[in-house]
């Protein structure tokens, strides 16, 4: 257990052990010292409101559209579905928040209409037709939208009159949009202070899901790090270097050095071979499959972050197909995140495979990392109630 600082207040659990809520803002248990985030216990969830709190409302539902391609369906367009429905079989109208890019001014190219389209058939089964405005439609059986929210310069700065004019339009708030929670804007943080604010239904998902392998995760533990950025991922190695069995570094980056000599442990694994073309590593090799898949099958929770091959290429995605494979035969709790692994899953129709697939990216390794997340706080420090 820590050492207790003076400002620590204690706790009985519903199960009868004590626990005591720390300055670093953790909880430690009594039943083992067990570290469990403080996140998502003073939020409050659009899934524990009744009907009657919300039909006849507006709801501001904030979601993830920032999708390069327009003209294809994608699996962040899908993630909103389930609480847009939940709001509309309540009584509730919501008017859809997004972005899309990174625009320095009014771009058609990234407006939010083409999205709007293909979540609008996803619902009602037909398109939204106009140009697109603050309320494109008043009808029933069509959403409302607001055009790219960073069209406005105001939205990146979280500018509290921005965040007030947005507020003016809704009765209550909805965050649903996790991949962009560790972000401060107008649309995540500036708004919470002026309406009822709520966690959606997959941003709920996202806060268990993840909490729960960060508080107790069944052992031996696994994470999988591939992908490119893999500087980016130091902070949950950090995090977790206590807790997990294994680190499998499948990232052809993997010759990035951490300093750390507490790093430089037998947990941390480098692929024993690759798969190369004109002397760039594109994919691990046989090797590194046969050693990493033999220690994913022990397993009892796995995550995993980043590809271990440019699977865009076929030739090159052996190693992320094996380690797929691997995982779904060990029966494990698997969580799997970022945003090119979601693609990669999405591509060769895996997603439906693991216990839970995040959509955030950055959003997910800072949360991984022990990091708070703007977006959630603000939720949490929300003041109004419905």
């Amino acid at each position: 257990l820590c050492s207790v600082p003076s400002d620590c207040r204690s706790y009985t659990c519903a199960d009868g052990y004590s626990c005591t809520e720390c300055s670093d803002e953790k909880y430690r248990c009594s039943r083992g010292g067990v570290i469990v985030r403080t996140i998502g216990i003073n939020m409050r969830f659009l899934s524990q409101l009744a009907k009657e709190q919300l039909a006849g409302k507006t709801c501001l539902l904030r979601i993830n559209l920032d999708i390069k391609d327009s003209q294809k369906d994608s699996p962040r367009i899908d993630a909103a579905v389930p609480t847009i429905k939940f709001l509309l079989a309540n009584g509730a109208q919501p008017i859809i928040l997004s972005h899309r890019g990174r625009p320095d001014a009014v771009d058609p190219n990234l407006s939010l209409k083409p999205l709007i389209d293909i979540l609008n058939q996803k619902i009602f089964g037909r398109k939204i037709f106009g140009s697109g405005s603050i309320r494109l439609t008043t009808s029933p059986t069509s959403l409302d939208w607001l055009e790219n929210l960073r069209f406005d310069p105001r939205e990146q700065s979280n500018d509290q009159l921005l965040a007030k004019e947005l507020a003016d339009k809704g009765d209550f708030y909805v965050n649903d949009d996790f991949a962009t929670s560790h972000r401060i804007s107008a649309s995540l943080v500036g708004i919470t202070k002026f309406l009822p604010s709520y966690a959606g239904l997959l941003l709920e998902r996202e806060i268990k899901n993840l909490s729960k392998v960060m508080e107790n995760p069944e052992k031996p533990l696994v994470i999988i790090i591939g992908g490119i950025k893999i500087e980016d991922k130091v902070g949950m190695i950090n995090q977790f270097m206590n807790i997990a069995d294994y680190f499998l570094i499948g990232s052809a980056y993997s010759k990035f050095q951490i300093s750390n000599s507490k790093f430089q442990n037998e947990k941390i694994i480098f692929p024993e071979d690759y798969i190369s073309e004109n002397g760039k590593k594109l994919d691990i090799g046989p090797k590194t499959i046969e050693q990493f898949s033999k220690l994913i099958s022990a397993a009892k929770t796995v995550i995993w972050n980043g590809p271990v091959g440019m699977f865009e290429n076929p030739a090159y995605a052996v190693g992320s197909e094996k380690i797929a494979e691997a995982i779904i035969a060990s029966r494990a709790f698997s969580l799997v995140g970022g945003g090119d692994t979601d693609q990669f899953l999405h591509q060769f129709g895996l997603k439906n495979k693991f216990s839970f697939v995040s959509t955030g990216g950055g959003a997910m390794l800072e949360f991984l990392s022990g990091k708070k997340l703007p977006a959630l706080t603000a939720l949490e420090n929300s003041p109004l109630q419905l």
